[in-house]
């Protein structure tokens, strides 16, 4: 398949947002506003303004990236109080998922759209997860892990970020008929050094017994 003239942009795009989430050191910090984002395009890889607005607007739209809107207010010289939308843009689960399991850009419809009536072999549990039916004691531990570390004091803002992207990740291929194990096994190494300095210890002895018997 002939690769899209404006890939090349939107993967040097999407995978400085990638690196954005990886290095902030909280989740407050990880999005970044359009004129920023275009001067960090042209310093690294002499993009233009209109590349970066057309590129990134195409990536929000199939939901690799994300807006963050958050209100503030200005007041006016004549001190008037006015409120005004702040735009800002950050790397969402799916474009998580798209540059971690090296798949290829394309648009994925919502799973609410799907009906897995029509898909033999998996049941939708949680918070509207779809999940192979092999691996559903999987997911509600998954779920019971992400609520401990959600409510942890013992990690950062950035470490759970990355328990959330790697949570994130093994959900994605359990919701296939054909797991990668190889990809699982690798997030899970990653997930449960963070979720057992968490204390979430229970949550990790079960999964890491599931995940050895699965695969």
């Amino acid at each position: 398949m002939a690769l899209n003239p404006y890939d090349d942009k939107r993967d040097k795009i999407l995978r400085f947002l990638y690196e954005r989430h990886k290095q902030s050191r909280g989740i407050a910090k990880i999005p970044i506003g359009i004129r920023d984002l275009q001067s960090e395009m042209k310093s690294r890889h002499s993009m233009t303004q209109q590349d970066v607005a057309s590129n990134l607007d195409y990536l929000v739209q199939v939901g690799w990236v994300r807006e963050v809107v958050k209100e503030r207010s200005i007041t006016t010289k004549k001190g008037m109080e006015l409120s005004q939308e702040q735009v800002k843009y950050k790397i969402s689960d799916i474009g998580i998922n798209h540059l971690e399991a090296g798949t290829l850009f394309k648009s994925m419809e919502n799973s609410h759209n799907i009906n897995i009536t029509n898909v033999q072999g998996v049941t939708i549990i949680g918070n509207g997860n779809i999940v192979n039916n092999e691996y559903t004691d999987l997911s509600r531990l998954l779920d019971v892990l992400e609520k401990e570390i959600e409510s942890s004091d013992r990690l950062d803002d950035a470490q759970k970020l990355d328990v959330s992207g790697d949570i994130s990740t093994i959900r994605t291929q359990i919701a296939k008929k054909n797991p990668n194990k190889n990809i699982i096994s690798s997030a899970w190494e990653s997930l449960k050094v963070l979720a057992t300095l968490a204390g979430a210890t229970d949550a990790v002895t079960k999964i890491g017994v599931i995940i050895k018997n699965l695969f």
